[in-house]
């Protein structure tokens, strides 16, 4: 509608009545909804329609846009270039998934699958974006491809026993209908375990490679096994850290969900954890966390052999390969 122009605005109703912190005030942001026709789609030829709009949401680009901005400041100022290059790499990772990964579930491919490819495809990106072309690189890339490969693995393994068909959350049930009718949200699960695993093995796979090169460089006799001894406890701490930060990750987003169980006290705890929505998310949790602690051994072994035989300088300088 032009400016000065009368408008029914109709924001809540008695069936969602609004809470305090949805209540407008003065100066608000808004993203309207013209809903005239819908509202009048019988008025008689030639007579004024009065306009009417809905309040769809506030209007929070501007802010998210701020906190983006100051995001991309901090990386920079702390990391430098390399801080750039892992953003560019951030950015490359939501066009795989947005450029690949989406558009070929919704055709039909196998969700699993196509998430294994996107997830091979970021992960070089990210990782040789981030850390350079180098053995470094190398050593995480092959490290997190292995890893992903046994989470794949164990994933569909849990998913099959637990009985687990995708159905578990309101969004998977919506797209049960309609031109995405023809999904497979059993692989949707499998393939969402995969690419969630996939944002943490990159921290642990590259800090576990720096520790053990550093430790290389600072006790240049040791032996495999006493190299992969010092960078197994440097892991373990780093295992626990993760694994709680994981879990505490997906119970913070899952916490309305956590509120609404403990409401229903007529009904037994097992049968909540039981639910497919709740046995969605504990599978989600336990797998990546086996992935990561998986990632650690893995990581470590592949180093500590590569650190030995290319005899990394105490001083840091560029190593040479010198086989035994």
């Amino acid at each position: 509608p032009t400016s000065g122009e009368l408008v029914v605005v109709s924001h809540g109703s008695e069936f969602q009545p609004l809470s305090e912190a949805q209540l407008l005030t003065g100066g608000d942001s808004l993203v309207l909804v013209d809903s005239t026709a819908q509202v009048t789609p019988q008025s008689p030829e030639g007579s004024e329609v009065q306009p009417q709009v809905q309040i769809a949401d506030r209007y929070r680009l501007p802010t998210l846009g701020w906190i983006l901005g100051g995001f991309f400041v901090l990386v920079l100022a702390v990391s430098g270039w390399r801080g750039g290059l892992s953003i560019v790499g951030m950015g490359v990772s939501l066009v795989v998934l947005a450029l690949y990964v989406v558009p070929q579930i919704m055709s039909g491919g196998n969700p699993l699958t196509v998430s294994m490819i996107g997830a091979f495809v970021i992960a070089a990106l990210t990782v040789y974006l981030s850390h350079g072309f180098s053995v470094k690189s190398h050593l995480a890339f092959v490290s997190m491809m292995v890893t992903l490969l046994a989470v794949a693995l164990l994933a569909h393994t849990a998913v099959e026993l637990a009985q687990l068909t995708g159905f578990g959350s309101e969004e998977a049930g919506f797209l049960a209908y309609g031109a995405t009718a023809s999904i497979n949200l059993q692989g949707l699960l499998l393939g969402g375990i995969l690419l969630g695993a996939l944002g943490v093995l990159d921290d642990i796979c590259v800090s576990q490679i720096s520790t053990v090169i550093e430790l290389r460089r600072a006790n240049a006799k040791w032996k495999l096994h006493e190299l992969y001894a010092a960078g197994m406890r440097v892991g373990r701490d780093h295992v626990a850290s993760l694994v709680n930060t994981l879990v505490l990750a997906y119970a913070g987003a899952n916490l309305p969900l956590f509120i609404l169980f403990s409401l229903a006290q007529d009904t037994p705890a097992w049968v909540h954890l039981n639910s497919e929505l709740l046995a969605e998310e504990i599978v989600r949790t336990l797998v990546g966390s086996i992935g990561l602690v998986l990632a650690v051994p893995l990581t470590t072994l592949l180093v500590s052999i590569w650190a030995e035989r290319a005899k990394v300088l105490p001083s840091g300088g560029h190593s040479h390969s010198h086989p035994h």
